[in-house]
């Protein structure tokens, strides 16, 4: 959500600093796990429980945000609360440039054929790609970021 809400200059910032965050929560649970905290038997309760307190804030805020800007526009159709949604998020302001953007995303998206699982996994072209993904997806646990 975070990704797509941001403008196009901070869509690279926002998402890289998402991935920082998930890496700092794996980080604070493992050392919240160790003995000397919340690792002990009787405090384990407390420890599978303290997951649900982002997951609570969340399920209460979420519904308050506006729609993403990109999911209005390309998926609804709905310029008008694209227009209002971009300012909600980014303030006022003229934000027609973003918005040409989207609209050419839109029509890129247009001429691109959606393969299905089975066509992709077939695909000659994305072959060398779909073996580098399944690679780093199946080698990320050995790599040591968990230490970090």
């Amino acid at each position: 959500y975070v990704g797509e809400i941001s403008p196009r200059k901070l869509r690279g910032f926002a998402n890289s600093t998402s991935s920082f965050f998930w890496t700092l929560g794996k980080a604070i649970g493992q050392i919240s796990g160790q003995r000397e905290l919340l690792g002990s038997q009787a405090l384990w309760p407390l420890l599978m429980a303290s997951c649900g307190l982002p997951a609570l804030v969340q399920l209460l805020t979420l519904p308050f945000f506006p729609e993403s800007p990109p999911y209005l526009l390309m998926q609804k159709g709905d310029q008008e609360g694209c227009k209002k949604a971009i300012r909600q998020l980014w303030g006022e302001g003229q934000h027609q440039a973003e918005i040409d953007d989207i609209m050419k995303e839109k029509a890129t998206m247009k001429n691109t054929k959606i393969l299905s699982v089975l066509e992709l996994v077939k695909e000659p072209a994305f072959r060398w790609q779909l073996y580098m993904i399944v690679t780093l997806t199946a080698t990320i646990q050995l790599c040591g970021i968990n230490a970090v």
